[in-house]
């Protein structure tokens, strides 16, 4: 089971090289190590790329792989991993065991992606790209997550006019009455889907169907307020790299003198949650939900000064 286990991760590196063009080498970079999209160059620091390379192995193989069956595996030559392997072995992220002279996973990764809550790496993340929308859109925006059957908003900032509306931090909602909370639904899987609809009434659960299905087709909602007449919730969805942990949100309120537009609004939203996103751990080019996520409208808001 161990060998087929790294055979197959071995052939799916090896194809995705071949479908891409990727050569791997730590030769000086040239045109051809700059992808299409975004033209950002593929492997900036080789040693960097094959220690993330040994370490995404390891962790689809539970035992262990020798020093030549993680050469192969990566279709890498003995002198490429030799020292990357050791060097992580030395700083203890890799173990061997003196019998099999495999190499395995200890538990450093572990140890700390848990020194920083998940909450407060979150809130962390998004508090200054809060504050950077709220100055150039003028006005207020929150980052909400799920919390049972409501919508919990972690953070929150005002708009720097003088007078505005804004939600409190540690605030709750019902998941019913927000867009934040179809939001987050219409990116989750189709088991939390399931769950959350069984709980409404019967004769409700088509239009929230068929609300989580436009949230996903377009990528955002933007929707009058359930709870307040005059404000137009505009939010988008957060992910990291397992799939949507939250929404940010922007209950825009039109202000006599002001230009900025729901549109343009929606735009910034959509970019910087991106960005989060990207913090976070989500892979865009990668995801099948690309196309929904990038803003394709050409209207933006230039950052102040």
């Amino acid at each position: 089971m161990r060998t087929n286990s790294w055979r197959c991760a071995s052939r799916r590196r090896n194809a995705t090289a071949s479908r891409t063009g990727t050569a791997r080498n730590d030769t000086a970079m040239t045109d051809s190590d700059v992808t299409e999209a975004g033209r950002k160059p593929k492997s900036m620091v080789p040693a960097v790329e094959k220690a993330l390379d040994v370490l995404e192995l390891l962790a689809e193989t539970g035992d262990g792989l020798t020093m030549n069956e993680i050469s192969d595996a990566l279709g890498r030559t003995m002198g490429e991993i030799y020292r990357v392997v050791i060097y992580l072995a030395e700083r203890g992220y890799l173990r061997q065991d003196p019998e099999t002279s495999r190499y395995a996973l200890t538990l450093r990764l572990f140890e700390l992606s848990h020194r920083f809550d998940p909450t407060e790496r979150l809130i962390h993340a998004a508090l200054p790209l809060l504050q950077r929308i709220a100055a150039r859109t003028h006005q207020s925006c929150h980052l909400g997550v799920l919390n049972r059957e409501h919508v919990l908003v972690l953070t929150s900032v005002q708009s720097p006019l003088p007078a505005g509306y804004s939600v409190r931090t540690g605030a709750m909602f019902p998941v019913a009455q927000t867009s934040s909370g179809h939001v987050i639904l219409a990116f989750s899987d189709e088991a939390a889907q399931a769950r959350y609809l069984a709980r409404q009434p019967e004769g409700a659960r088509p239009a929230i169907r068929a609300r989580l299905d436009r949230i996903r087709a377009s990528g955002y909602e933007d929707a009058p307020s359930e709870m307040i007449t005059g404000i137009r919730n505009l939010s988008v969805p957060v992910f990291d790299s397992r799939g949507v942990v939250a929404c940010l949100t922007s209950g825009f309120i039109r202000q006599v003198n002001e230009v900025t537009s729901p549109e343009e609004t929606l735009g910034v939203l959509r970019e910087t949650a991106l960005e989060l996103s990207a913090a976070l751990g989500f892979d865009l080019e990668r995801s099948p939900l690309r196309d929904t996520l990038v803003p394709h409208s050409d209207k933006t808001v230039e950052p102040e000064g």
